[in-house]
C-alpha cells in the first residue's frame, strides 16, 4: 500500500508540474502566433487524443507520464505549406523564439508562486518561536542566546514560527557576516543579539540554520527517560533492564529527557553501556551491550528500549496565516530564495563542494511525493512547489537538450547575426544526451543506494 500511495503522488506531482511547463510553451506560442500541431502530457504510445476542429491542435496522453512535450510548425521537421510559412516557429523572430522557448521554465516558477501563495492564504502550524536549548561553545551561546527566549525578529522580519524564515537564513550563511535577532525575555525588555557568521563562509550546506549553525533548538515537550517498553530478547531486556526504569545518566554522564537519553546513546563510542537507573525509588547501576547499525550511512548505537509515546505538542504550536497581499510578496520572496539555492547547491555540486547524494531520481521523488501527502495538503503543496522550482531552474541550465541551451544557441545566433550551423546543433544535442543521461545514471545510483538496509 506505501508503494501504491508513492507511486499515485508521484505521478500527481509529475502530471501537475510537465502539464504547466508544457503549457507554458504552448500559451506563449499561440499567444505569438505559432502553429502547435501537438499538445503531448506523456512517452510513448499513445493512449488518448482529442482534438477540437480538424486543423486544430492535437491533445495527446503518453503512455509514459515522466514527461510531455509541445510540436510546433517548423521547418525544419518537414515541409510546410507555403500560405502556412509565417506560423512556422523557426520563422519567427529571434525575440520571439527565446520568450517561448523561455515560457516553460517560467511557467513552473509562476506555479511555485501560486502554491507558496496559496499555503500563506491557508495557513501552516509551525513551533512557536521559542528557544528550548542552547548549544554549548555554540554561536548562538557567543551571542547571548539563553533557553526561553522569544525570537522577535530576524533582521527586522516579524516572526511568528519557528521555521518561518528558514530559506532566508540559508541563503545569508556565508553571504553575510551578521545577522540580527531580536529576543524577549520573561521581565525585561526586547534585546538584540548579533550572530557572526564570518567563520561559516565555508561551512558545508547545513538547512537547519537555527539548530545546526548558529546552535538553538525549538521549546519542544522533553519526555523523562522512562522506558516504556523494551525489544523482546534485545540487549536491554537481557541486560536486566525493565519497563517504567528511570535512566538519570549513561556511562556517568547525566541524562535530563528522553531526547538527550537517545543522543548520548546513539552517538557514542564503544560496546557496552553503564546505565544509572531509578526504579521505584531504587538506584541501579546496570551495564548494556549496544548493537551497531548503519542509518543512513551513518554508525548508530542502540540498546532494544522504548521511549513514551507522542508527547502534546498543542502548547507548543502556532499556526502562521497571511493576508493575500502579504502572502502574495512572501510566495514571490520565497521562490526567488528557493531558486536561488537551487542553482547555489547545483554549481557545489558540480565543483564538488557538496555531496552528490543531493541529485535524486524517481525513486525518492516518489517517496518524498508519498510521505508529504501523508503529512496533509499543505505537505504535499509545499513538495511540489520545491519540485517545481526545481524543475523550472534545471530546464533553464544551459545544456543543449534542454530549454536553457536553446536559448544558448539564441544567443550565439544574435550575436553572429545568423543561425548556428546544423552540425553545431547535432553535436550539442548528442552532449545534452550524454550530460543527461550521466545525471540520470547518477540519480538512479543514489536511489538504489538509498534502498538498501
Amino acid at each position: 500500500m506505501e508503494l501504491l500511495n508513492n507511486l499515485l503522488f508521484f505521478l500527481i506531482a509529475v502530471a501537475v508540474l510537465v502539464s504547466f511547463h508544457e503549457f507554458g510553451h504552448f500559451i506563449v506560442a499561440r499567444w505569438l502566433g505559432v502553429r502547435v500541431l501537438k499538445f503531448s502530457i506523456g512517452f510513448g504510445k499513445t493512449i488518448l487524443r482529442w482534438r477540437r476542429t480538424p486543423t486544430g491542435t492535437e491533445y495527446a496522453v503518453g503512455l509514459i507520464p515522466l514527461g510531455g512535450y509541445v510540436r510546433m510548425l517548423d521547418e525544419r521537421e518537414g515541409e510546410i505549406d507555403t500560405s502556412e510559412r509565417d506560423k512556422a516557429f523557426n520563422r519567427k523572430p529571434l525575440s520571439t523564439r527565446s520568450l517561448i522557448v523561455l515560457a516553460g521554465p517560467a511557467a513552473n516558477l509562476l506555479l511555485a508562486m501560486l502554491i507558496y501563495w496559496s499555503i500563506g492564504l491557508i495557513g501552516n502550524e509551525d513551533l512557536k518561536p521559542v528557544v528550548g536549548s542552547v548549544t554549548s561553545g555554540s554561536l548562538a551561546e557567543q551571542a547571548g542566546f539563553q533557553q526561553g527566549d522569544t525570537i522577535l525578529s530576524i533582521d527586522g522580519r516579524p516572526v511568528r514560527g519557528w521555521s518561518e524564515h528558514r530559506l532566508y537564513l540559508l541563503g545569508r550563511v556565508g553571504a553575510e557576516s551578521q545577522i540580527s535577532f531580536l529576543v524577549q525575555r520573561d521581565g525585561f525588555d526586547p534585546e538584540a543579539l548579533t550572530v557572526d557568521l564570518v567563520a561559516l563562509e565555508d561551512q558545508y550546506f547545513n538547512p537547519a540554520v537555527l539548530s545546526g549553525v548558529i546552535g538553538v533548538s525549538p521549546d519542544v515537550p522533553r519526555p523523562d527517560a522512562i522506558v516504556s517498553d523494551l525489544v523482546p530478547e534485545g540487549p536491554s531486556e537481557q541486560a536486566g533492564v525493565m519497563i517504567g526504569d528511570h535512566i538519570l545518566a549513561v556511562d556517568g554522564q547525566l541524562v535530563r529527557d528522553w531526547f538527550e537519553l537517545v543522543e548520548k546513546i546513539a552517538t557514542g563510542t564503544g560496546g557496552d553501556l553503564g546505565l544509572k537507573i531509578d526504579r521505584k525509588g531504587t538506584t541501579l547501576e546496570i551495564r548494556v551491550p549496544a548493537e551497531s547499525q548503519t542509518v543512513d550511512g551513518k554508525q548508530i548505537r542502540r540498546i532494544g528500549i522504548y521511549g513514551p509515546g507522542n508527547p502534546d505538542f498543542s502548547d507548543y504550536v502556532v499556526r502562521v496565516r497571511y493576508g493575500p497581499g502579504e502572502a502574495g510578496a512572501r510566495a514571490v520572496e520565497t521562490t526567488w530564495l528557493m531558486s536561488a539555492l537551487t542553482v547555489k547547491l547545483f554549481g557545489k555540486m558540480l565543483m564538488g563542494s557538496a555531496s552528490r547524494e543531493h541529485l535524486s531520481g524517481p525513486i525518492s521523488i516518489a517517496r518524498y511525493a508519498g510521505q508529504s501527502a501523508s503529512l496533509g495538503l499543505v505537505q504535499f503543496l509545499a513538495f511540489l512547489a520545491v519540485l517545481s522550482v526545481s524543475l523550472g531552474i534545471i530546464n533553464l541550465l544551459p545544456i543543449p537538450v534542454l530549454d536553457g541551451g536553446h536559448l544558448v544557441y539564441f544567443a550565439a545566433e544574435g550575436v553572429l547575426g545568423r543561425p548556428l550551423p546544423d552540425r553545431v546543433f547535432q553535436w550539442g544535442q548528442q552532449f545534452g544526451i550524454a550530460f543527461i543521461v550521466l545525471l540520470m545514471g547518477l540519480a538512479f545510483y543514489n536511489d538504489f543506494l538509498s534502498l538498501l538496509p
